[in-house]
């Protein structure tokens, strides 16, 4: 399976999705002009991904920003993920926050508690 990776810029996130070597990241900001563009390929290589999961999944945010489109986007993507766990594989949202940032640990909570899927809430020296 293809890597996806995508520079992040001050506007969208970096993002890496390796299969091989069970690397799957989101880091930055998120509001780009057209965020399901954006989006497109990313939710297009998880239903690849979908389809052949590794036997562990581990997805890292570490956002500093997103807007309510990225927000939507993300769901999208994490229930994809909850899907996987229904089907039979393991799963866990890495949620990494500035330990300054009480909204951003917030929005991870909002996450967890809507969906299905572990969350480990990391915090990290802003």
């Amino acid at each position: 399976m293809e890597i996806l990776s995508i520079k992040g810029t001050s506007q969208t996130p970096e993002v890496i999705l390796d299969k091989e070597s069970g690397r799957f990241q989101f880091i930055g900001n998120s509001l780009p002009e057209d965020a399901k563009g954006f989006f497109e390929p990313i939710l297009t290589w998880w239903d690849e991904y979908a389809t052949n999961p590794n036997q562990e999944t581990t997805i890292t945010f570490r956002m500093m920003y997103y807007n309510t489109p990225s927000s939507k986007l993300f769901y999208q993507i994490l229930k994809k993920v909850e899907q996987i766990i229904k089907e039979g594989a393991k799963a866990q949202v890495n949620w990494e926050y500035a330990d300054d940032d009480p909204d951003m640990k917030d929005a991870g909570i909002d996450y967890a508690d809507n969906l299905d899927v572990p969350f480990k809430f990391i915090a990290y020296k802003a």
